[in-house]
């Protein structure tokens, strides 16, 4: 009676087969393993153990943060501020999407640093070029009142595109996103070095790096920067308006009231 290898399937004579080294037990002569036979007791009922290891751990590399600004990280004085310039002016969404050290005190640092030099610049080009509206005295006032200048305006300005972010359901992060974004925005004053052109070039590139900054600060779609930018523009064009209209209905009122004062005297 012919025995069935369970290990490759042949059929093998247990008369011609090679005994195995277990009683009980033959070679296969195809694959060579150890069988069986029937009716004999095998120490592995279950055939042969097989020896199975655990896969081998690979350790896992530690992720590596994400690098912040290069001017809240380590290095010298006008390296971390070329570094950061750069990144604000052409790279702003990936700028302001980094994440960022807490409080206010970096990002106002770097707008005050700025925002003077640009109020610098833009004295310089007045002299320069000769611009009758700008005395020494007012210059010299200028360069003296321009960290309190851009200290103001800075704050200022966060406080109302925050509060026209708010209104159009942009805000999905507090005031000091809006404030690093406003303050990072200085590095535009490096066009005032430009004669003729730094102010409209610095004008425009900054609502460029605002409207990114905002979207990616915020996490939200640039329309709503973008119309958080110019919400403020539009109100102030609107009141400029009705200002206008005000004054001159006044002052038609007025030559109308006095015709009608004089009216009697034509009589």
């Amino acid at each position: 009676m012919g025995v069935f290898c369970p290990f490759c399937g042949s059929d093998v004579d247990p008369d011609q087969a090679q005994p195995g080294s277990l009683p009980g037990t033959v070679h296969c002569p195809t694959c060579r393993q150890e069988i069986d036979l029937p009716g004999s007791t095998s120490p592995f009922p279950q055939g042969p153990p097989i020896l199975t290891l655990p896969p081998l751990a690979v350790p896992e590399e530690p992720a590596s943060p994400e690098p912040g600004p290069p001017w809240e990280g380590e290095g010298g004085f006008f390296s971390r501020l070329l570094r950061t310039t750069g990144q604000v002016l052409f790279h702003p969404v990936r700028f302001f999407s980094a994440p960022a050290r807490p409080g206010y005190a970096w990002a106002l640092s770097y707008g005050l640093i700025l925002g003077t030099l640009a109020q610098a610049c833009n004295v310089y080009w007045g002299h320069a070029l000769g611009r009758e509206y700008l005395s020494f005295r007012s210059a010299i006032l200028g360069l003296i009142f321009a960290p309190l200048l851009a200290f103001v305006t800075t704050f200022v300005t966060t406080w109302v595109v925050h509060l026209c972010l708010f209104i159009l359901r942009g805000t999905h992060n507090g005031v000091q996103a809006t404030f690093r974004v406003m303050a990072y925005g200085q590095a535009t004053g490096l066009f005032m070095a430009i004669p003729y052109v730094g102010v409209p070039l610095a004008a425009v590139w900054g609502l460029v790096v605002a409207i990114g900054g905002l979207a990616a600060a915020h996490g939200t779609g640039r329309w709503r920067a973008f119309w958080a930018m110019f919400l403020p523009l539009a109100l102030l064009c609107v009141l400029a308006v009705v200002v206008v209209l005000i004054m001159l209905a006044v002052g038609v009122g007025a030559v109308f009231w006095e015709h009608l004062r004089s009216f009697p005297n034509y009589i």
